[in-house]
């Protein structure tokens, strides 16, 4: 009978410290001075705001564009590349969206930034830098070329005939794009003199003499040129025709016994337009400065009509030269 009591009381104490375990901890309310309940208001925490984006800017930059400091720059890459954006303003700060071919660097080490407008500056490149293009555009200048002049032609009465010597040119010129970067058409006028010689040399009846005959010529040229270069190249081809137009042709025939000279437009043995087919190429290399040479082939005989009993070895001779030269941009 005791244990069967034991064990009703032992079961029983487990049961009731099983129940007080389980029942929640209920805690006396404590009493608040109205002082307390005054500051507690104020001391819930404020929600935290950012900086405003003038704080990232100094003081000068501040009073020269306040209205451009509500955005910054947004980096744009790829097919979602946008055109830059200029904000129209008085101030000397505009902001324009960022151009990257990568992404932004993590690692601490340094990263360019390119800013792209639609205009060059010291501090920005324009759209066809970035892409290695150059364009053409609309330009003047000057040209001036030195090289040599080539007279030749089969006359008749010698198997073969040639006069050489210095010639130069110097004018303006002009270029007129037809398209944004390959094509362009070049014309101008040209002030160009050339002085040709040779000597021939003869034996009569025993005795040895020397014919020495020049050419000295001034004409006026106007070359129509097409002149062809790549999209990203400097370089240009240039072919076309070119009319002269002569101003002035003396001839001069000299021997040990007598000197003969004639002045080949006054009397009339000159044609007075000439045609030549010209080519060159030519470099830019920089906005001022180009290099050129060019080689014209003339088409037609310089002296027709010339006296073929005074002296055969004036007839049928056309033109040559080879020259080469600096070029001057005014834009």
């Amino acid at each position: 009978m005791n244990l069967k009591c034991t064990g009703i009381l032992t079961a029983l104490a487990v049961s009731a410290v099983m129940a007080q375990e389980a029942a929640p901890v209920e805690s006396a309310p404590v009493a608040q001075s109205p002082v307390a309940e005054q500051a507690a208001p104020a001391a819930e925490v404020a929600p935290v705001q950012a900086a405003p984006a003038e704080d990232k800017f100094t003081a000068a930059e501040q009073e020269l564009a306040p209205e451009n400091l509500f955005s910054e720059p947004t980096a744009v890459r790829g097919e979602d590349a946008a055109k830059p954006v200029v904000k129209e303003t008085t101030k000397k700060f505009v902001y324009r969206p960022v151009y990257s071919s990568a992404e932004v660097e993590t690692s601490g080490a340094p990263v360019k930034t390119i800013y792209v407008t639609e205009k060059p500056s010291a501090e920005t490149i324009d759209m066809d830098d970035l892409r290695g293009l150059i364009p053409l555009k609309f330009t003047f200048g000057l040209q001036g070329f030195v090289g040599n002049e080539f007279l030749s032609g089969d006359n008749g009465r010698y198997e073969y005939d040639s006069y050489y010597g210095l010639a130069w040119s110097f004018g303006a010129f002009v270029l007129f794009p037809l398209d944004e970067y390959n094509m362009a058409i070049q014309t101008g006028v040209f002030f160009e003199h050339d002085k040709v010689s040779n000597s021939f040399y003869y034996t009569v009846e025993g005795s040895f003499g020397e014919f020495r005959a020049s050419f000295s010529q001034y004409r006026i040229s106007i070359p129509l040129l097409l002149s062809l270069k790549g999209a990203k190249s400097n370089l240009h081809f240039d072919v076309g025709v070119q009319p002269s137009f002569a101003v002035s042709d003396n001839f001069k025939l000299k021997s040990s016994e007598k000197t003969y000279k004639v002045d080949m437009i006054d009397k009339d043995y000159r044609s007075m337009i000439d045609w030549s087919i010209v080519l060159g190429f030519g470099i830019r290399a920089n906005r001022y400065i180009g290099f050129d040479a060019r080689f014209s082939w003339g088409l037609n005989n310089h002296y027709d009509d010339f006296p073929s009993d005074v002296w055969g070895g004036v007839n049928n001779l056309s033109s040559k030269m080879i020259s080469v030269g600096a070029t001057f941009y005014a834009l």
